[in-house]
C-alpha cells in the first residue's frame, strides 16, 4: 500500500505543477505528503482532488496544436518543432514525438482509483451537520460522489478512445493497476479493438445513466463546475467513438460497429435540441467560447498570452514566430462563392481567382486564415515578398499565411497582456458533420429510414448555411472530406480523419506555399512547392506501441514496426 501511496502524492504534484501553469478550471489542492493511503480516499476534500486529478489527463488541445503541421494543412515555422519528425517520416517505437501511452494510462489509473475507493469516502460529518431538517449540503455530498463516479467512467473512455485511435488494440484495464509498476503488466493481453470500442461505449453509457442532463441547468447542482463532464459531453463522445469505429481503418482492424450506429448516436444529440450554431463561424472560438451555444464540452484554462506570441504575424512586437502557418494545399481549399446560390472550387488556372484569390471565398477562409492584404488588428498583414511580415524577414511564415482561428486579436503583445482561452473538445457543429458522415454512409444522401428527421444533406446545409454557403444538391463523400477540412480545421481532426478513411496517402503529397510578389501596386500570386513529405500507409496509420512496452509485456508490435 506504500507504493501506491506515493504514487498518488507524485502524480497529484505533477498536477499542481500542471494548474499553476494553466490555471485549470479544476483546482487540484496538495495532499499533505505524510497523509496515510487510507485517509486519502476517507476523507471527502481529497478524493475530489483524485477525480479533479484525472482531468489533468485530457488532451491539452492548445500544446498539440503544433501537430497540424504534421497534416497537409499547416507547416510549422520552426525547424525543429515535433512535426518536422512526422514529416520526414522518421519518427518510429523509439522516438515518437506524439507518445502519449503513460499519459493515458496513467489518467486510467487515476480514475479506477476513484473507483475503487468510492465506496471508502466518509461522510458523516457532513450528515452530522444537518441542521433545522436541511440535508441541501449533504445531498450535494452525495449527489457529486454519485456524479464523480460517472465522471471517471467517462475520463476512461475518453482516455481509452485516444489510446484506440492511435495504437489500435490497447490492454483494456478495469482495475486500479499503476502503470509505473512494471510488474502489474506483465502478462496482461492487448484486447481487440473491437473489444476497445465496446468498452469505450460501455463506459459511455454507464456515465450518461449516472450524470443527467439537468447538471447543466438545475439550481440544486449549481455546485456542479463548469468544464466537468456533462450529459452530452458524454454522448458527444460516443457519437465521435462510433463514427471513428464504423469508418475503414477500424473496420478493416475488427470493429463491428456501423454507420448506421453512429448516426443515432449523434441523433440523439440533435434531437435534444439543447445546442445550436453560433450565428457567425468566428464567433465560436472568442475568449468566451466555453458559453456559445455550440460547446458541449472545453477545457479551460487561465488567463495567457502564449499562443498568440507563438502565432500573431512577425510584423507584431513581442511575437515569436513559432507558429503554426496554414498551407497553400489548405487555403485553396476553400470555396469561391460565385453568388448567394452558387459556388465553385477555387482554382489556380482560373485568371480570376489568380488574380485576386482571397475574393468571394468561403467566410471561413477569413476566420481561420490570416493571408497577405487580410486585417489583423486592424492593420493589413504584409506576406509577400519584402513585406513586414513576410519572407526573407527572419521567423516569417514559410507558406505565406498565418493562423487567425484560436488567435486572439485583443491580445497587446507589447505591453504583455492576457486573455482566457478554452479548448473545445466537442461543438455542435461536429456532431452535425458526423451525422451527416454516418448517415450518407449508412442511408445515402437523402435517405431517413428510420425518422430521425434530418437527412445528411439536411446535416452538411446545416452547417454551410451558417457561413452562407450555397446548399448543396446532394452529399458526397468528397463533400464530407472537404467540409470537415474547412469547417473543424486547426481543431485536431485532419491528421486523425485521413487516417481513419484510409487516405493517409494524401499525407505524402508536397505541402504548398504561395509566392506574392509586389509590382508597383499590383501583386502577383504563385502556387510553389514548399516541401515533399513522407507518409507510408502500410504501417503509419498506426502508431508503433512505445518500445519500452513490447519489451515489458512481450507483445507483437504493430504491423511495420
Amino acid at each position: 500500500m506504500k507504493k501506491i501511496h506515493y504514487t498518488v502524492i507524485t502524480i497529484i504534484a505533477a498536477a499542481l505543477g500542471l494548474a499553476s501553469c494553466n490555471k485549470d478550471f479544476l483546482d487540484v489542492k496538495k495532499i499533505p505528503s505524510d497523509m496515510p493511503i487510507d485517509l486519502t480516499y476517507k476523507k471527502y476534500d481529497y478524493i475530489q482532488q483524485v477525480v479533479w486529478n484525472a482531468y489533468s489527463y485530457l488532451p491539452d488541445g492548445y500544446a498539440w496544436e503544433d501537430m497540424e503541421a504534421a497534416s497537409d494543412d499547416a507547416y510549422h515555422t520552426n525547424v525543429n518543432n515535433r512535426s518536422h519528425t512526422f514529416n520526414y517520416g522518421v519518427w518510429n517505437q523509439f522516438n515518437n514525438p506524439d507518445n502519449t501511452w503513460a499519459n493515458y494510462f496513467n489518467g486510467i489509473y487515476q480514475a479506477n482509483l476513484y473507483l475503487l475507493h468510492k465506496g471508502d469516502v466518509d461522510i458523516s460529518s457532513q450528515a452530522n451537520s444537518i441542521v433545522n431538517n436541511d440535508s441541501t449540503a449533504y445531498k450535494r455530498v452525495v449527489w457529486n460522489l454519485k456524479f464523480m463516479e460517472g465522471e471517471c467512467y467517462f475520463l476512461k473512455a475518453f482516455f481509452y478512445f485516444e489510446l484506440v485511435k492511435r495504437y489500435g488494440a490497447v490492454p483494456v484495464i478495469d482495475q486500479a493497476l499503476d502503470y509505473n509498476d512494471a510488474a502489474s503488466w506483465k502478462g496482461l493481453p492487448r484486447n481487440s479493438v473491437d473489444q476497445v470500442f465496446k468498452y469505450i461505449v460501455s463506459l459511455c453509457d454507464k456515465a450518461a445513466v449516472i450524470i443527467p442532463d439537468s447538471v447543466r441547468t438545475s439550481s440544486t447542482t449549481s455546485f456542479y463546475e463548469s468544464g466537468r463532464a456533462t450529459y452530452f459531453a458524454i454522448k458527444a463522445l460516443k457519437t465521435r467513438a462510433l463514427l471513428y469505429a464504423a469508418s475503414p481503418l477500424y473496420k478493416e482492424a475488427g470493429s463491428t460497429y456501423t454507420w448506421a450506429d453512429a448516426a443515432a448516436a449523434a441523433s440523439e444529440i440533435i434531437k435534444s435540441n439543447a445546442f445550436s450554431l453560433e450565428a457567425t463561424y468566428a464567433n465560436a472560438f472568442v475568449a468566451a467560447n466555453d458559453k456559445s451555444v455550440e460547446a458541449i464540452f472545453f477545457k479551460r484554462y487561465g488567463s495567457q498570452n502564449g499562443f498568440e506570441k507563438n502565432n500573431f504575424p512577425i510584423s507584431f512586437e513581442n511575437s515569436n514566430g513559432n507558429s503554426i502557418t496554414p498551407s497553400g494545399n489548405f487555403v485553396d481549399e476553400f470555396e469561391v462563392k460565385n453568388s448567394a446560390t452558387v459556388s465553385v472550387p477555387f482554382d489556380w488556372n482560373n485568371p480570376a481567382h489568380a488574380t485576386n484569390p482571397y475574393a468571394n471565398r468561403d467566410p471561413r477562409l477569413a476566420a481561420t486564415v490570416v493571408y497577405n492584404g487580410a486585417l489583423f488588428k486592424g492593420t493589413a498583414i504584409q506576406t509577400y515578398y519584402g513585406g513586414s511580415a513576410g519572407q526573407p524577414k527572419l521567423n516569417a511564415t514559410k507558406t505565406g499565411y498565418y493562423l487567425a482561428k484560436n488567435v486572439n486579436q485583443s491580445v497587446d503583445l507589447l505591453n504583455n497582456t492576457t486573455t482566457t482561452h478554452q479548448w473545445l473538445y466537442f461543438r455542435y457543429a461536429e456532431v452535425l458533420l458526423n451525422y451527416a458522415e454516418a448517415m450518407y454512409n449508412a442511408y445515402g444522401s437523402a435517405g431517413d429510414p428510420l425518422s430521425y428527421g434530418k437527412t445528411a444533406l439536411d446535416a452538411i446545409n446545416q452547417v454551410r448555411a451558417r457561413s452562407t454557403m450555397p446548399a448543396l444538391a446532394a452529399v458526397t463523400a468528397d463533400a464530407i472530406v472537404h467540409e470537415r477540412r474547412v469547417e473543424l480545421g486547426f481543431e485536431g481532426h485532419r491528421w486523425w480523419d485521413l487516417r481513419r478513411w484510409k487516405k493517409g496517402s494524401v499525407l505524402a503529397n508536397p505541402v504548398n506555399s504561395i509566392s506574392i510578389t509586389l509590382n508597383g501596386s499590383n501583386f502577383t500570386y504563385k502556387p510553389t512547392k514548399l516541401e515533399d513529405r513522407v507518409f507510408d500507409q502500410s504501417k503509419m496509420n498506426w502508431y508503433p506501441i512505445p518500445q519500452s512496452e513490447i519489451t515489458k509485456t512481450g507483445w507483437d508490435q504493430n504491423t511495420g514496426w
